[in-house]
């Protein structure tokens, strides 16, 4: 038989394509193509937006960084007086409040009846305005404890109510729980727990925190429910208020007020600038 009228298994494989198989490689290969480059755009965009990114962090971190030690250089040599610098950290500012100048000066805010942490003959007196709800103060709780702990007979630390209710209304009721704590002698316990747990302030969820601390359940159900403590909590609003505290966390240093979460490295500072000026011997 002639061969040219058979089949072979290469005319079955190549023949049935023709033109078609041509367009179809053609095409296949142009979209190929054309997604190869749209992914090299893509990805030098991700870089581009990765380079700034990491710029804008790191400036962001030197910025932060040359705050701290411009002021902490200055107090160092004399220069500047905790009155007199502007908020360091973050505030929480309440929204609510009366407008009015903020006053200049020392403010002498230690109370007898606020608690208290360290010898009142203590060269360094730290006087904080804070709000249990509030973020600022739970960040600077943790650095606070530090640094007591690594200073416990050179500093009295009193702590004062500022609830800022217009911005989380749960504020006050945390407010009342840790000061029915107070009446039974569970002040320090339940500030503690509150601000390792500041996730959750329901009622249900303070009254947990204060049994955890061993509160009389009883004792405290009937301070909250009679809010006992609420005219105190307004004068130390209203006290600190007319000493200029407009946010929390605010304190008043030997007096001095410095609005704002205060950096470990910037309480150290002050410390060492306060301290150094007296004849304490620890």
């Amino acid at each position: 038989m002639d061969n040219a009228g058979i089949l072979t298994r290469k005319d079955l494989i190549v023949n049935p394509c023709g033109e078609r198989c041509v367009f179809f490689l053609l095409f296949y290969g142009i979209l190929f193509t054309d997604f190869m480059e749209t992914e090299q755009h893509i990805h030098k965009k991700r870089n581009w937006v990765a380079t700034v990114i990491t710029f804008g962090v790191l400036g962001l971190i030197g910025l932060f960084v040359w705050r701290v030690l411009f002021y902490a250089l200055l107090i160092q040599k004399g220069e500047i007086d905790p009155a007199s610098s502007d908020v360091i950290g973050s505030l929480s500012v309440g929204t609510a409040l009366p407008s009015a100048p903020i006053p200049d000066g020392e403010f002498n805010l230690v109370t007898e009846d606020d608690p208290s942490l360290g010898p009142k003959d203590a060269p360094l007196t730290i006087v904080e305005f804070g709000d249990f709800s509030c973020p600022y103060s739970r960040e600077v709780y943790f650095v606070l404890k530090k640094f007591l702990l690594a200073h416990p007979n050179q500093i009295q630390l009193v702590y004062r109510d500022f609830p800022l209710e217009d911005l989380r209304p749960i504020a006050k009721t945390a407010s009342l729980a840790v000061e029915c704590a107070h009446e039974q002698g569970k002040f320090w316990e339940l500030h503690d727990k509150i601000y390792q747990n500041q996730n959750d302030l329901s009622e249900d969820r303070l009254l947990e925190l204060a049994k955890q601390v061993g509160i009389n359940e009883s004792r405290y159900k009937n301070c909250m429910n009679s809010e006992k403590y609420s005219a105190e909590i307004q004068t130390d609003i209203e006290e600190g208020f007319a000493a200029g505290v407009r946010g929390t966390p605010t304190f008043f240093i030997n007096g001095n007020r410095v609005a704002g979460s205060i950096p470990e490295k910037m309480f150290e500072e002050i410390f060492a600038s306060l301290v150094s000026k007296t004849t304490y011997v620890p």
